[in-house]
């Protein structure tokens, strides 16, 4: 199973996504931003490692989420979400084709990717969320 980390970045109420390109597995569908965990690399150093490294963006991982599990059929991945915030930087897109701020009820309406749907569906990431889109 791989690990994958992803950063849930609220602001004004509102949650960045990121829009994968043309890949061969899940194009242009929608997803937290975030990536595979590195050997002898902790859970928060991988969120924040990938968003420099993807999106130009420094940020801090403040909240540590409830993992999740998913299978693709071609590759099995363990889901950890953080709630994360900006310390600098602007978003460079590096490795997707897009990023929007969407507020929770709209990225119900879009092509988000199957993991993270789940990720929203857990009732403890849920709550955390709203709870934060909230303030």
């Amino acid at each position: 199973m791989i690990k994958v980390t992803c950063a849930i970045i609220i602001q004004h109420k509102k949650i960045l996504i990121t829009q994968r390109g043309n890949h061969p597995r899940h194009p242009f569908q929608w997803e937290f931003p975030g990536g595979k965990t590195e050997p002898e690399e902790t859970d928060k150093e991988c969120v924040e490692r990938e968003l420099k490294e993807e999106l130009n963006l420094h940020i801090e991982a403040v909240q540590k989420l409830h993992p999740v599990q998913f299978d693709y059929g071609f590759r099995e991945i363990e889901l950890i979400p953080f709630i994360c915030h900006i310390k600098s930087g602007e978003i460079q897109l590096k490795e997707h084709v897009d990023f929007k701020w969407l507020s929770l009820s709209e990225i119900k309406k879009i092509n988000l990717s199957a993991a993270d749907k789940k990720l929203l569906q857990h009732p403890v990431n849920r709550q955390a969320i709203e709870n934060r889109a909230a303030t």
